[in-house]
């Protein structure tokens, strides 16, 4: 079970993991080999491109994870903690309300793509493929901020020894 939960901690790392060196490896080999004259790979751009959408979804999830996301530090801080508890909760609401929304209508998108058999240009995959990487991300975006949310709703108590 700890195996699992570090697996599903850690997810986002392990995809990242995998995807960078592809894509640098796929953009190396093609490069190098239009560069030498060698041969051609038509399908290594479009590639590289569904392969950084993912990286850039993924990696959102993860910097909300870690807390990368720009935010303003000093403003909240000195707020009192029953506001700062307040802001947290708008804060994570405003992110679920916006990850919900891109969830929902990018489905609808993949449902059309789904519909007509949609195929990429280069590497005929269905291109529902590529254009996952938006719900998928975001609802691991959601995911992570409700995590976010109740490590700091832990941490604004904790501080402060409870509520006031």
């Amino acid at each position: 079970m700890t195996n699992l939960k570090k697996f599903f901690d850690n997810i986002e790392e392990y995809i990242i993991m995998v995807l960078l060196p592809v894509m640098v490896v796929v953009v190396f080999v093609a490069t190098m080999a239009r560069y030498l004259q060698l041969f051609s790979l038509p399908w290594s751009e479009e590639l590289a491109r569904y392969i950084m959408v993912w990286l850039a979804y993924i990696g959102a999830s993860l910097g909300i994870k870690r807390g990368a996301h720009l935010g303003i530090d000093a403003l909240v801080n000195a707020l009192p903690p029953k506001l700062r508890v307040a802001l947290i909760f708008v804060r994570t609401g405003i992110i679920l309300l916006f990850t919900g929304l891109v969830v929902f209508y990018s489905y609808q998108i993949i449902s059309h793509q789904q519909r007509i058999g949609q195929t990429s240009p280069a590497l005929f995959i269905p291109i529902w493929w590529a254009y996952l990487a938006v719900p998928v991300g975001s609802l691991m975006m959601g995911i992570r901020s409700i995590q976010v949310f109740a490590g700091d709703f832990r941490n604004s108590f904790a501080r402060k020894g409870g509520a006031e």
